[in-house]
């Protein structure tokens, strides 16, 4: 692998207001270092875009330090080491190149068939909070209603199919007709609720008519309020992901009677309080992707140039699948 002299990164332009925009990110082209005692070089080949990278830019994120304005915007990434070829997942950031501990780095394992960048998802950290979500917090039993938001992404798309593996009838709640097909064709929800629709609480109703014995939350407040309204007594909630919280738009409130009243047992949840289930996890969840039990549906952008207009896509919620940047091709020059 011929390394250059410079490559291309993303920094913080300015702190983002609200959810978003490009005008955030400034690209710059910086002089490659070269690597230290104990240190490798990567090429990034595919950059993961995930949500907690908004609260870096605003010092809010629990797992990572606040990104200041001109420092580089923080990413996972699987690529290849310079002078071995191999395959890894390390944290690169939005850049071409990462100069990182060599200790930092893990090897790419996929099971026969499944692309490497499943690792980013389903794989990932994307796929360990799903399974953490479902299998431990939610704990579906056969016949109970599951309800997912935002469940065509990359944490509920693996959740939607966990749960029904598990033996749960699944609900989705998305943005669009599009998401709603996706969610059913795709992922195999029983049924699909459009939050933009007017009346979605009423098909929610319907969708759900025993009521919810289990919800994976991470969309806005309105639709946390619409579904504990149709919560069973005892059942879970999951807070997975607060929006409104993440682009500083609002304040996800939680429905203090709706919880008294259903004696609801709520959970907030942060991925690295679980990661005791990751051997596990590799295993059940490696062996149903392997076996196409597991559906991906990835969303690929090309180039890095491209990488924060996915980012504004993904946070507005617009995204399908798990948002991915292809910053380079596989085959090194």
């Amino acid at each position: 692998m011929n390394l250059p002299t410079t490559q291309r990164r993303f920094v913080l332009a300015r702190r983002p207001e609200g959810v978003p925009v490009e005008a955030d990110f400034r690209m710059e082209t910086v002089a490659l270092a070269p690597p230290g005692p104990g240190e490798v070089t990567v090429r990034t080949v595919h950059l993961s875009l995930d949500p907690y990278v908004r609260g870096t830019l605003t010092g809010r994120d629990l797992g990572h330090p606040p990104v200041h304005p001109g420092e580089l915007i923080p990413g996972r990434s699987v690529g290849q080491v310079a002078g071995t070829g191999e395959w890894v997942v390390t944290e690169t950031g939005w850049q071409e190149y990462a100069t990182v501990p060599a200790a930092s780095v893990r090897p790419v394992a996929v099971p026969p068939g499944v692309p490497r960048t499943a690792r980013l998802g389903v794989l990932g950290t994307p796929g360990l909070t799903a399974y953490a979500c479902v299998s431990r917090l939610l704990c579906p039993g056969v016949g109970d209603t599951v309800v997912v938001s935002s469940a065509t992404g990359a944490v509920g798309g693996a959740a939607g199919q966990l749960a029904r593996l598990a033996g749960a009838r699944t609900v989705a709640i998305v943005g669009g007709p599009e998401k709603c097909e996706i969610a059913v064709e795709h992922f195999g929800y029983t049924a699909a609720v459009d939050r933009h629709d007017p009346g979605w609480a009423d098909a929610l109703a319907a969708a759900c008519p025993d009521g919810v014995d289990g919800y994976l939350h991470m969309a806005g407040g309105t639709v946390l309020e619409g579904v504990l309204n149709r919560l069973t007594v005892g059942g879970r909630v999951v807070l997975a992901g607060l929006p409104e919280h993440a682009n500083e738009v609002g304040q996800t409130v939680l429905p203090a009677g709706a919880l008294m009243r259903t004696r609801a047992v709520v959970h907030g949840f942060v991925v690295y309080d679980h990661e005791d289930l990751r051997p596990r996890f590799d295993r059940r969840v490696g062996g149903l992707v392997a076996d196409g039990r597991l559906r991906l549906l990835e969303e690929v952008h090309e180039g890095l140039e491209s990488a924060p207009g996915a980012f504004v896509r993904l946070m507005g919620g617009h995204n399908v699948g798990k948002s991915i940047v292809r910053v380079a091709p596989e085959a090194a020059p």
